[in-house]
């Protein structure tokens, strides 16, 4: 665990990540900490700075993501200021940061209005109830937030269902809340549908799950890629697949390191859900958690995905 084959060690960075759905922090030669008990407890990501984690609790699973209500969560990552931040009678679902020095979190509320639907939405860490803001143009339908800029754009997805198979763009939006924001467009390297999309720390490269069989809720189709980023001329280019398209296993959530050295992500090929390192120089990979429970949705410190 940790170390490739020669005995390098891959990273002493520390990430975090749900553990049998709590949210817990990890690190080569550190206790694991584990700061929630609830067991309903998804997808952490870590704050560009404050050492702040938001979350999503699952208050009720249903048979399509569209019947899910949750409820979005923030924790300092020394397990001190759990906070609710929305009530619940939502699907509030994959926050993360703004990177602009904002410090508020972005996240996504599916299905309102029916499950071709879904808005995103700000609210700082330390908000009420309700001081949620709409930033997305609901006359969309659809818009998904992945990541945030440090300028503030926030790289979101807008997908159709027609006749056919459904189609997605993808832009820079400059959120006006109160108004709608500007939206520019980015040029795919794809027409597939792509999950889970993460912006490096460079905002050079991304990561992503890209789907091959335009279903957005199976993931057993899903393969992880690369590709280089270019924010200015809003291009997404050079794709690199690293992980195998096998219908037995689920590989998902890919995040970067600070270096953009590896990419972190979960598979169950083990046959639980443990966390992977993919080093990009030698397309080597080596698993990081323990093995002891269920590890998903990893994300290393102070990285906002």
């Amino acid at each position: 665990m940790n170390f490739l084959p020669d005995g390098t060690q891959v990273t002493s960075e520390r990430w975090t990540c749900s553990d049998n759905l709590r949210i817990a922090v990890n690190g080569y030669g550190r206790e694991k900490s584990v700061l929630t008990s609830d067991g309903n407890d998804f997808k952490p990501s870590w704050s560009r700075t404050g050492s702040l984690l938001t979350f999503f609790r699952a208050l009720r699973y249903g048979a399509s993501f569209a019947d899910w209500k949750s409820k979005l969560c923030v924790i300092g990552a020394d397990g001190t200021g759990f906070r609710e931040l929305t009530t619940g009678e939502y699907a509030d679902f994959n926050p993360t940061w703004t990177r602009d020095g904002t410090n508020e979190i972005i996240f996504n509320r599916y299905a309102v209005g029916g499950s071709d639907r879904n808005d995103v939405y700000l609210i700082p860490p330390d908000g009420r109830i309700g001081d949620e803001v709409l930033v997305s143009n609901p006359q969309n339908r659809y818009e998904w937030a992945f990541s945030g800029l440090r300028d503030g754009r926030i790289f979101v997805d807008r997908v159709t269902w027609g006749s056919g198979a459904p189609v997605a763009r993808s832009f820079l939006l400059t959120p006006s809340p109160g108004r709608i924001g500007v939206y520019e467009e980015i040029v795919r390297p794809t027409t597939r549908l792509w999950h889970k999309l993460s912006v490096s720390p460079s905002e050079t490269k991304v990561a992503y799950m890209l789907d091959l069989d335009d279903d957005m809720s199976t993931y057993q189709d899903v393969v992880l890629c690369y590709a280089d980023f270019d924010a200015r001329s809003r291009v997404v280019s050079n794709p690199v697949v690293f992980t195998e398209d096998d219908p037995n296993d689920i590989s998902e959530y890919p995040r970067w390191n600070a270096d953009e050295t590896l990419v972190l992500y979960d598979s169950n090929r083990s046959g639980t859900y443990q966390m992977y390192a993919y080093r990009l120089a030698d397309r080597m990979t080596v698993r990081l958690s323990d093995g002891r429970s269920d590890a998903q949705f990893g994300n290393f410190e102070n990285l906002p995905k």
